[in-house]
């Protein structure tokens, strides 16, 4: 089973990180390919260039064997559908998909383009934190009661999985980077060089 996890990673952080880890190691995966968007759909455009991101990704899982980036939706021009990128993902490979979500995007769901294509497609596996609310309605017939079910079809069921999480986000980050703190224990050292060495996130003075 391949996981794909998608975002802006506007940068990457320990929270990207930290759930990757998880959903690889408890659900057994190969592979998390972490999968950066170019237009978003759902959330603005990102404040870094296609190659900063990327750069930062790689730099961030240099050492993980089981970790990948996947630019596929950089290479094709046009808004970031996930169906469509599944859809080109499937047709490169045999292995079971997992597309890990977080659960403000689950709960997002219903409004994306054909979710129950996608589902064809893929199973679903929500990250959410202890006492976090998640739309279990959304979708119901499609739950899975335990991690086993990924492994007994190619795509169709959500599974909800309860993570630790790491209070990291993305624009939180960018916020203390604008004030030029580079120190901050959501982004690593090797990330932070880079942000630093091309200086990104720096707020401009006109």
């Amino acid at each position: 089973m391949i996981g794909i996890l998608g975002g802006t990673f506007d940068p990457i952080h320990e929270g990207h990180f930290h759930i990757a880890t998880q959903v690889l190691t408890r659900l057994g995966l190969e592979q998390v390919q972490f999968m950066p968007c170019a237009l978003p759909v759902h959330r603005d455009e990102p404040h870094a260039s296609a190659t900063d991101r990327c750069a930062m990704i790689e730099l961030m899982i240099a050492d993980e064997k089981a970790f990948a980036l996947n630019t596929l939706e950089l290479d094709r021009s046009g808004p970031s559908y996930t169906l469509d990128s599944l859809r080109e993902i499937r047709h490169r490979t045999d292995a079971t998909l997992v597309l890990v979500l977080g659960a403000d995007a689950f709960n997002n769901f219903a409004s994306w383009k054909l979710p129950h294509e996608i589902l064809k497609i893929a199973h679903l596996v929500v990250c959410y934190r202890p006492g976090y609310e998640v739309g279990t309605h959304i979708f119901d017939a499609y739950l899975a009661e335990s991690p086993g079910v990924l492994s007994e079809h190619l795509a169709g069921a959500i599974l909800m999985l309860e993570v630790e999480a790491i209070d990291c986000s993305s624009s939180e980050v960018r916020a203390a980077l604008e004030q030029g703190d580079t120190t901050g224990r959501c982004i690593r050292p090797v990330v932070a060089d880079y942000i630093d060495k091309h200086n990104l996130y720096r707020r401009t003075i006109d």
